[in-house]
């Protein structure tokens, strides 16, 4: 019986326990562990899961600048938010801005009339410096999107987009959304910052929730990416 009930207990914290950051340098963020805020915009608040509290903003002028760039320096990363689109919200949804406004990483969406959502995944390396070979770069930058590949809204998901060497690829629930094959490099300067719940620039304040954001320093396969959402989308 003992034994019975301790694989009871092991198999529990497995699907409900929230894993403390490893060693490796993973940095996870929740309602309870942001790091600092430089400013806050609005009223934003929690709202209570079945894991704990959750990040809500009204869409309308709630949000943070939080004194944190996770990616800087890093050579390959894999990138997860825990999150909840609301269906009634405007298109056009700009919800995590890591770096600044010219180099930068977005985690946004795009809201449809019909309450569904598909992931828009940006990135956008900088212009490099001119030189005699190439007196005229081009931005190093990817827009991961397709339009077809819509979810119902007010739902929770895992959102992930893993950067390395060899590209970018974008997630939802763990299935590919898209692809490019941009090199990542550690171009995103470490003096930016990190909002939630808006772009830098004010526009396209985010209406849902945000449990949980993961920043790992190595490339994730799908099985390893976070699975709260199933726990939080039972009824």
């Amino acid at each position: 019986m003992r034994r019975i009930l301790s694989l009871l207990l092991a198999a529990l914290c497995a699907v409900f326990c929230t894993s403390a950051p490893e060693d490796d340098g993973t940095v996870i963020w929740t309602a309870d562990s942001l790091p600092e805020v430089l400013e806050r915009f609005g009223s934003p608040c929690t709202t209570d899961t079945p894991l704990g509290p959750a990040l809500h903003f009204d869409g309308t002028g709630d949000g943070f600048f939080l004194n944190a760039v996770p990616v800087a320096g890093l050579e390959e990363f894999t990138l997860e938010a825990v999150f909840r689109q609301a269906g009634d919200a405007a298109f056009e949804q700009r919800f995590l801005h890591i770096g600044t406004m010219d180099r930068r990483i977005l985690f946004e969406t795009r809201v449809t009339p019909d309450r569904t959502w598909y992931f828009d995944a940006f990135v956008n390396l900088g212009t490099p410096e001119p030189t005699p070979e190439n007196p005229a770069p081009q931005r190093r930058s990817a827009v991961l999107i397709d339009e077809s590949l819509t979810h119902p809204a007010d739902r929770w998901y895992g959102l992930a987009l893993v950067a390395g060497p060899q590209g970018l690829v974008s997630y939802v629930d763990g299935v590919e959304q898209c692809r490019s094959d941009l090199a990542w490099t550690p171009e995103i300067p470490a003096e930016g910052l990190t909002s939630l719940g808006v772009r830098q620039n004010k526009v396209c304040w985010f209406k849902g929730e945000i449990f949980k954001i993961r920043i790992t320093p190595r490339a994730l396969s799908p099985e390893e990416f976070l699975h709260d959402q199933d726990v939080l989308n039972r009824p």
